[in-house]
């Protein structure tokens, strides 16, 4: 996306007030608070950092809400993708769904995984940018063949095969497919981005 791209997107997704308000916290059951520290201590977020996100709005669906923390929560605690290649992963996916919401909270998480502005820049640039190992370009084809044609080309899936397994193979386009259905909601709910974070501005 170029610079007027990024304006255009964001005053689409965020130019607008909520389309559902988040649940107080009186209004929060036990049962959503235990999973809201489950998630926030996956995370490294304290409580209320998470009940005042997108968990707050999700909670009107507790159904749905349980299901998808459920998967969030493997894919950050019990995953067979390595958190620096799943954060490449989902930034990437971010990008291609122009989620302003989930690209900001995921950078945050990248930093703390030491991934750097120059890699999230290139994030940004895709498979093709200068400075990615094969591993990591075959990573970002493979986010972009998913996005793009909903399958990966047998190229990729031997590039990443190299140095990945079957549960890893396996584990990737559900990755992309459970954060770009994530990227939905977020940009379908115009979840406003938190005080500290600035969308696609965040390097």
């Amino acid at each position: 996306m170029t610079d007027d791209e990024i304006a255009a997107r964001e005053a689409e997704v965020l130019g607008a007030p909520m389309r559902i308000k988040p649940l107080s916290q009186e209004e929060l059951g036990e049962d959503v608070r235990e999973l809201v520290g489950r998630i926030g201590a996956t995370l490294g977020y304290d409580q209320q950092e998470v009940l005042t996100t997108y968990f707050a709005v999700l909670a009107h669906h507790p159904q749905l809400f349980r299901c998808q923390l459920e998967m969030g929560i493997f894919l950050f605690s019990g995953s067979a993708i390595p958190a620096r290649e799943r954060e490449l992963a989902v930034l990437r996916t971010a990008w291609h769904a122009g989620a302003p919401y989930e690209w900001g909270e995921h950078i945050n998480i990248a930093h703390k995984l030491g991934i750097s502005e120059e890699e999230t820049d290139r994030v940004r640039a895709g498979p093709e940018a200068p400075g990615w190992s094969a591993h990591e370009r075959a990573l970002l084809t493979a986010v972009d063949e998913l996005i793009a044609r909903r399958m990966m080309s047998d190229a990729t899936w031997a590039d990443l095969a190299v140095n990945w397994n079957e549960a890893q193979l396996i584990e990737l386009p559900c990755l992309v497919g459970q954060y770009l259905g994530v990227a939905m909601l977020q940009n379908s709910l115009r979840m406003p981005l938190a005080e500290e974070r600035k969308g696609f501005a965040e390097r």
